[in-house]
């Protein structure tokens, strides 16, 4: 299940207040559950305004350095929202990486992706083997997913993982023993 997808390539120092989202519009309603529409109608459109639009389910995010930085749980839960099945940058913050993993987006870092893909390219980026097919066929390789990293993957987030292994943990301690 590798994904596959029209490539949006954004570049440097992509902001995830006021770049991928726009965070003074959501503030007031911080803590409280997301509105996953409204966070979808506003991704990227500042830097992207046909981006809302035009995205597909499947579709992959490539940026370059410092990409998310000032993020929110908020600005991987758009991204999620629009459809984009993987994204995958030069590099990005840590929490950046785990808050986008934890709601089921995958973020692969691999080094001199913004300069070999163009934006609308077809490419495959697998977080489980760490390798992204560029359009012409070629490969690059980051670093893959440890295996729990491919569980949350998955499962679609951290929480629909835990759920699922709770609910197998209670199924088998109800089981009778003979």
């Amino acid at each position: 299940m590798t994904p596959r997808g029209r490539a949006w390539v954004f570049g440097d120092d992509v902001s995830g207040d006021d770049g991928i989202i726009e965070f003074a519009i959501i503030r007031d309603g911080f803590g409280k559950e997301f509105d996953e529409d409204a966070l979808r109608a506003m991704c990227f459109r500042r830097l992207r305004p046909e981006f809302p639009a035009e995205v597909k389910a499947g579709d992959i995010v490539v940026g370059g350095r410092n990409f998310a930085h000032h993020n929110h749980v908020e600005v991987s839960v758009a991204i999620r929202a629009s459809g984009i099945a993987v994204v995958v940058v030069e590099s990005c913050d840590s929490g950046f990486l785990r808050r986008a993993l934890n709601v089921g987006l995958p973020v692969m870092i691999c080094p001199g992706i913004h300069a070999a893909v163009r934006d609308g390219d077809v490419i495959a980026a697998d977080p489980a083997t760490g390798i992204v097919t560029l359009a012409d066929g070629s490969t690059r390789q980051s670093k893959p997913f440890s295996p729990r990293m491919v569980q949350i993957w998955r499962a679609g987030g951290t929480i629909p993982l835990l759920v699922r292994e709770f609910a197998e943990r209670r199924t088998q301690s109800e089981e009778p023993t003979p």
